[in-house]
């Protein structure tokens, strides 16, 4: 509309002349603020970019009351809903928690006790300043999941969860800070409980500077070794590599586990035990194969779907065949496969993973539903209580499902307080999100010398 055309209207309808410019303008201010701050409009990869939000961030959107209709996670493609998987787009993400509100950057919080929507982090990008002081800088690339080294995790290894994170400067391993007992971001150097020494509990650990156990995987400094004690070694002439151990406890617990491992227990009548280690699935026999595969096919039978979020691998099969990673979070070369079965029929099966004499894992156990509610979960885990007691180990541990818990406590088996869970850091433990960690005291006597 030409201003010719807006005077020759006021001059015909002078009464409807004020009303008619103030619309014009309306809707000349209303195209301007939609290609310019439309929040719908908000590119979450250029709010990652800028570190106000994280890559896999929790976030939720919100009734009026601000009661969570929809939990999802963040990616540079959109919102990944927790109930489907399904990737959203802002608008998509709103409508799909069955609201009409037409406001989802506004709605749409971040789960990490901030009180932030992405409206909030879209104003804040906005009054960021392009001048960052260097102790920022610093912070920032050592929190920051965006800018954390090429190939680190992106959620914690403690609860596996996204968020902000600190990076190991040894491995890929990530962390809260809370989930490892800080309070603030370490200076300096800092090394991950996985990588720190045992001895002096500090980092730099350079190649062929330092030790690993064969079979509790702590690190020890050279230097530190040479001033404390000797240690023994394990020939195994087979492979023909020589591993190393701590102490007397560890190559006792290994040469045990290896005794153990392909040799059927009799477990009350018509039940056979057994404990199985896959070679990362490339120098196992046939036979073998096909038990760890059968032992595969029950968890998936149990299990909806075994597959990590992160990482889209089959943790069942990864676990069951003890795939190797860097990554201590995925790094699954010391699980060993318990296998239950009955009159030669595979009914219950379990992974274990011997840590120290201090702490086993079992984070998974499955039955075959045709064998369920007969008390073949209950055999294997009292056969496998009984071989670590005679190990000498003293406590086993799992993740237990909320709704499983009941179970677990009937084994007697009890929920982990947050102290006990601290103490327990330095040992790379399998968790799932949603579980409630348990323990059992296996009551070993700590005078008994394998």
């Amino acid at each position: 509309m030409t201003v010719k055309t807006i005077s020759s209207l006021c001059q015909e309808r002078k009464g409807k002349c004020i009303k008619l410019l103030k619309k014009l303008n309306k809707n000349s201010v209303g195209i301007r603020d939609k290609k310019s701050s439309n929040p719908r409009k908000i590119a979450l990869s250029v709010l990652m970019d800028k570190d106000l939000i994280l890559p896999m961030a929790r976030v939720f959107y919100r009734n009026k009351a601000g009661d969570p209709l929809k939990k999802g996670r963040i990616s540079r493609k959109g919102i990944i809903c927790d109930c489907c998987l399904t990737t959203f787009s802002l608008t998509a993400f709103e409508a799909h928690a069955g609201s009409t509100n037409h406001r989802p950057a506004a709605n749409i919080m971040l789960d990490d006790g901030s009180g932030r929507s992405l409206s909030n982090c879209h104003d804040e990008l906005n009054k960021v300043s392009p001048r960052v002081s260097k102790v920022q800088k610093e912070e920032r690339q050592f929190s920051s999941c965006e800018k954390r080294p090429k190939g680190s995790d992106t959620v914690c290894s403690v609860c596996i969860d996204g968020g902000e994170l600190i990076v190991c400067e040894e491995c890929p391993a990530a962390f809260h800070l809370k989930c490892i007992g800080l309070q603030q971001i370490p200076k300096g150097h800092w090394s991950c409980p996985s990588c720190c020494c045992r001895i002096c509990g500090g980092g730099s650990l350079v190649e062929g500077c330092y030790s690993t156990c064969r079979q509790c995987d702590r690190k020890f400094h050279s230097i530190c070794l040479k001033m404390k004690t000797k240690s023994s070694y394990y020939w195994n002439s087979e492979s023909g590599n020589v591993n190393w151990f701590c102490n007397q406890s560890c190559e006792n617990l290994f040469c045990g586990l290896e005794k153990l491992r392909g040799n059927s227990i009799q477990v009350k009548e018509n039940l056979k035990w057994t404990l199985l280690k896959s070679n990362n699935g490339d120098s196992d026999n046939d036979e073998k194969k096909k038990k760890l595969s059968a032992a595969l096919d029950v968890m998936h039978e149990c299990f909806q779907s075994s597959r990590d979020f992160y990482t889209g691998r089959d943790l069942a099969e990864d676990v069951i065949f003890g795939r190797e990673s860097k990554l201590k979070r995925v790094d699954f070369k010391g699980f060993h496969t318990v296998l239950l079965e009955k009159k030669g029929s595979l009914a219950t099966v379990a992974t274990v993973r011997v840590h120290d004499q201090k702490v086993a894992e079992m984070p998974l156990a499955a039955t075959r539903s045709s064998h369920r509610r007969r008390g073949m979960c209950r055999a294997l885990v009292e056969e496998l209580e009984k071989q670590l007691r005679e190990l000498g180990v003293e406590k086993l541990v799992l993740p237990a499902a909320p709704t499983a818990l009941k179970t677990w406590t009937k084994l007697g088996f009890s929920k982990m307080t947050d102290k006990e869970k601290l103490r327990l850091l330095r040992y790379s433990l399998l968790d799932f999100r949603g579980t409630i960690m348990c323990q059992k005291m296996l009551n070993t006597d700590p005078m008994v010398i394998l």
